[in-house]
């Protein structure tokens, strides 16, 4: 009976939100959808030409894992971002899908996110190499790539995914089954609120626990150190090459100039390619290191204190995840800026695509006029083929007339002069 006069009862305004924050309803629902929209067409494009016939480098190889990985934490977000909207709070299509997923939705995120740190790591290692060891480009299998992105999408699930199982939620349709509504416990916690009781096994709140301290270190807090002490060696590393380029090149001019020695010209060609990548991974880097470092440091203070966090740590979740989320959206900013050889293949490849669909529009309008042309002549060409034949099947007057609507005119011609060609031979024959 209890049940029955529960699913009766019609909830409250206030509980029918999914978050009372105004701060959250700022950053999270006004502003995310816009750099959910700009991230996501700006690493698609940075998709394709990463991965562009030519462009498909060690180093491109990881980036364009990068930008996979960021498009799935952007796509992620968005449910996120319509839960602040009144329309979708009181959508019952919308609330059954997100007080069920809203876990497993936060779960892949941060396997998403993880993910990407580490892949900015091995970006970070693969350009250090790059630049200091240049032909071991040479020695470069795609598949060792596809590897290593294998090995951190794979090794960072397993770091993610207690966050499935963090937390039991107790679901339940209010107002005669118009308002799906949930509350979520977490599993860590040894006491919860009355009426409810935590069932779950001794191993799987350990499990919890200690997966909570080990993603807060090894997921986020570990590798953001990592990457931004790589980043300063790579930039140290970047400085001291640029000043070994700058004297190798001019030893060079000095002994009867570059282009007379071919050993110097080669190595200052190839020590540009690689500063020019270089530049633009440190940028793409930095930009990472100032977005997610805060991230890092709330995530190690939540890992380490008890669900029930104090209000300013919420506050601080909030700002850190919007950080994140505008550093994810940037990606194609920063190869735009830093990468002159990222903009050249954006203006080729648009050019290109551009002048491909004129060339269509171009040929379909020649083929149009070419079948006009066909569907014309063709009856005068067998309108007495029965009665007139002459040497090769063909009435000679026909023939005669025939070649000289052909001959005197081009394959393709404008239209209106095609009409009037036309129209003149019809008179002549008739």
């Amino acid at each position: 009976m209890s049940n029955a006069n529960a699913s009766q009862k019609c909830l409250p305004e206030t509980w029918l939100q999914f978050s009372a924050d105004p701060l959250e309803k700022i950053l999270t629902g006004y502003l995310v959808p816009f750099l959910i929209l700009f991230g996501f067409t700006g690493n698609l494009l940075n998709l394709s030409i990463l991965m562009a016939p030519g462009m498909k480098t060690r180093s491109n190889l990881l980036l364009a894992c990068l930008a996979v990985a960021d498009m799935v934490f952007l796509i992620l977000m968005l449910p996120h971002s319509f839960a602040n909207y009144d329309y979708f709070v009181h959508s019952y299509t919308f609330r059954l899908f997100y007080v069920r997923t809203k876990t497993h939705l936060i779960a892949f995120a941060n396997w998403s996110s993880a993910a990407a740190i580490w892949l900015i790591f091995a970006i970070c290692l693969e350009r250090l190499v790059g630049i200091r060891h240049p032909l071991s480009v040479r020695y470069h299998r795609v598949y060792q790539t596809y590897l290593i992105a294998g090995t951190i999408i794979g090794l960072t699930f397993l770091l993610t995914f207690y966050s499935h199982i963090s937390y039991f939620c107790h679901h339940r349709v209010f107002c005669n089954g118009t308002q799906p509504h949930a509350l979520c416990m977490p599993v860590s916690e040894d006491i919860w609120s009355k009426p409810f009781n935590n069932t779950a096994s001794t191993f799987h709140k350990v499990y919890v626990r200690w997966s909570l301290k080990i993603n807060a270190i090894f997921g986020v807090f570990l590798p953001t150190v990592v990457v931004a002490i790589s980043n300063a060696m790579l930039i140290f590393t970047l400085r001291q090459r640029q000043k070994f380029l700058s004297i190798s090149i001019g030893h060079g001019t000095k002994t009867n100039g570059i282009t007379a020695n071919g050993n110097v010209t080669q190595s200052a060609a190839q020590l540009r390619l690689e500063q020019r990548v270089t530049l633009t991974v440190c940028a793409i880097v930095s930009c990472f290191i100032i977005t997610q470092a805060p991230s890092a440091v709330v995530n190690l203070i939540g890992g380490f204190v008890q669900h029930s966090a104090p209000t300013w740590h919420k506050t601080m979740s909030i700002l850190t995840t919007f950080m994140v989320t505008i550093g994810k959206s940037l990606n194609f900013v920063l190869f735009c800026l830093s990468s002159a050889n990222f903009r050249h293949k954006l203006v080729t490849m648009s050019k290109q695509r551009l002048g491909g669909k004129k060339r269509f529009r171009r040929y379909s309008m020649d083929t149009e006029l070419n079948t006009q042309l066909t569907t014309i002549q063709t009856p005068y060409s067998s309108r007495n083929s029965s009665d007139y034949r002459g040497q090769n099947g063909v009435a000679p007057a026909n023939k005669a007339r025939l070649s000289s609507l052909t001959s005197n005119h081009p394959r393709y011609m404008p239209l209106d002069t095609a009409r009037k060609s036309l129209l003149e031979a019809e008179k002549t024959l008739l």
